[in-house]
């Protein structure tokens, strides 16, 4: 993105500008992009990197919100990731990053992970998430063409969190038993 002085001759600018230029402010600096018009494909694939972004808010939501730490822990883990988070980046950009993984790799394997688990495994897993402050909630999901999918219910939410803080050496790999905040 190239950042402008003066466009256009005028001291601010935004807006399009014949239908090639976008002029606008990022991080409060004048910048120029290309226009570029959305294509909005709702294939198999864009869906599915949709629902890892939902996933990934909500647990971004809920280490924004919680004041809660892990157990023997004295910090919050959105303190924690922010400490071991590599200069140059946001904390909620490297854990996003961290919980999707290169071409949706550790995502997966978390998903695959969970189902694994046992029934009873998984309901401790609802259970624990539903006992959080703020409880972490279902995830809305949607399939090829848009439409409405299964959720990932708040388990798998707070199982897929622990998988993701796993890779960063800041929880243990989740199993069968959910960890404890206090």
């Amino acid at each position: 993105m190239a950042k402008v002085s003066g466009p256009l001759m005028s001291m601010e600018a935004s807006g399009k500008f014949g239908g090639t230029l976008v002029f606008t402010k990022w991080k409060g600096r004048p910048v120029v992009r290309q226009l570029v018009k959305p294509a909005n494909p709702k294939s198999a694939d864009q869906e599915l990197a949709r629902n890892r972004t939902r996933v990934t808010g909500a647990v971004q939501s809920w280490l924004n919100k919680t004041l809660l730490k892990a157990t023997a822990q004295t910090l919050t883990q959105k303190a924690r990731i922010k400490a071991v988070t590599p200069g140059g980046y946001a904390w909620n950009g490297f854990i996003t990053a961290t919980i999707i993984g290169a071409g949706g790799l550790a995502y997966t394997a978390a998903t695959a992970a969970y189902a694994e688990l046992e029934v009873l495994e998984k309901t401790a897993w609802d259970d624990a998430a539903a006992a959080l402050v703020p409880a972490i909630n279902d995830v809305y999901q949607t399939v090829a063409g848009g439409g409405a999918g299964v959720a990932i219910k708040q388990g798998e939410v707070f199982f897929i969190q622990q998988y993701g803080l796993s890779l960063i050496s800041l929880a243990t790999a989740p199993g069968a038993v959910p960890p404890t905040y206090a």
